[in-house]
């Protein structure tokens, strides 16, 4: 594992979902917004189905609060059909000009493809069809706080991308999925800029289905919070050759990307992650990274577990709470002490309140050492060093108490 300079080049391809009907609003001074989506690959699911409603913007000039619906929807995508740089054209609609800062996406909840079915859910990869839960705060509305600019008589492109494997939450050992929707938002009239390569055992083969992330890493200063670290610009995962592709847009000044490389196999074999540092990457070029996945010597199973003390006095469901959990290993990257190598997500059941104790699943890690951050909305996250060994224990809980 390694630090390398790169040439230049790079920003973010992400960002959302939607499926709309022409809308005219404005007249003179006006423009054009056009959308389209595409999605993350995964292989944790043969299909994501979500079902959208209605898209709502809200402009730069208009008063807080205030959001105006440009789009009725009402369509259900299965979402990994999007995957590999796939986009699904959903329209065109005029808007007047001027810049807009936010957009929200609202979940629907009537499936238009089969009004049998849920209108939000997975197959997995067992076939067995699992309805996605709609927390509380995803019933109001998916906020996207990037802006946009609206130009007369010209057209904005915006490309929405839908982060699938870390917008389905497994609750657990309740067999429940949660949809907490992870999108990402792109001007695609910006100039491309590609991160693209392998990920290969030591043998040279191609590794199918692993993940490769981009990450940037900021030194935490007095008053930060742990979480706040790393930063994830975007994952993707390999196809069957263990090839992925990475397409970004324009980046206004050169940043450092730290590449990471994970496999985390239910079976044998495990692999070790890698990781690779693209240093000063600025805007149209193409980057070719490469990864090779050792096979640990050992394996040690980390058990990990959060404690939520009460808010206040009023019950709170817990299935609406989510304790979000980094798992990040030492490295010797050039300013970069630390890279995220798993993602741990733990979640209340729906018969639960607060206080709770809840217990995640387990995760094996190679042997090491890893430092973990558990964070909890609207609290201040927690840091914990462990050193995994085969033997163990490897254990970990923890608490956040009430504000």
């Amino acid at each position: 594992m390694k630090s390398r300079v790169f040439p230049k080049g790079i920003l973010l391809l992400a960002v959302l979902i939607v499926a709309l009907y022409g809308c005219n609003i404005g007249g003179d001074n006006t423009g054009r917004l056009s959308l389209s989506l595409t999605d993350k690959p995964t292989h944790d699911y043969k299909e994501v189905w979500v079902t959208i409603q209605d898209v709502y913007v809200h402009a730069e000039s208009d008063p807080e609060g205030s959001w105006t619906k440009i789009l009725d929807v009402n369509r259900t995508v299965d979402l990994l059909t999007l995957a590999n740089g796939v986009r699904l054209e959903l329209g065109m609609v005029d808007l007047a000009a001027g810049h807009y800062t936010q957009m929200r996406l609202m979940i629907g909840l009537v499936n238009s493809v089969d009004p049998g079915r849920s209108a939000n859910y997975i197959v997995d990869t067992k076939d067995q069809i699992h309805d996605l839960k709609i927390p509380s705060g995803v019933q109001s509305g998916i906020k996207l706080v990037q802006g946009f600019d609206i130009n007369e008589n010209s057209t904005t492109e915006l490309i929405f991308d839908f982060d699938v494997a870390a917008s389905v939450v497994a609750t657990g050992n309740s067999g429940k999925y949660i949809l907490r929707p992870t999108i990402h938002q792109i001007d695609d009239s910006q100039t491309r800029t590609i991160i693209k390569g392998f990920v290969k055992t030591a043998e040279g083969a191609g590794i199918p289905g692993a993940e490769v992330s981009l990450q940037i890493y900021k030194p935490r200063v007095d008053g930060q919070d742990f979480q706040d670290e790393i930063t994830r610009y975007g994952a993707t995962v390999t196809d069957s050759t263990g090839a992925y592709l990475f397409w970004f847009l324009n980046i206004p000044d050169p940043l450092t990307f730290n590449a990471v490389a994970t496999q985390w196999n239910s079976t044998e074999p495990y692999y070790a992650p890698d990781w690779e540092q693209i240093a000063g990457a600025v805007n149209g070029n193409v980057y070719p990274v490469d990864f090779t996945l050792p096979v640990p010597a050992e394996i040690g199973t980390l058990d990990l577990k959060a404690v939520v003390a009460d808010a206040d006095t009023d019950k709170v469901p817990a299935d609406t709470l989510f304790v979000s959990l980094s798992i990040r290993q030492l490295t010797e990257l050039t300013g970069t002490p630390m890279v995220e190598v798993k993602r741990q997500d733990i979640v209340g059941y729906d018969d639960e309140w607060l206080p709770i104790e809840i217990t995640a699943v387990k995760v094996d890690l190679p042997v090491g050492t890893y430092a973990v951050v558990a964070s909890f909305d609207g609290r201040t996250s927690l840091e914990q060093t462990i050193t995994i060994t085969k033997a163990g224990p490897n254990a970990l809980t923890f608490t956040f108490p009430t504000p």
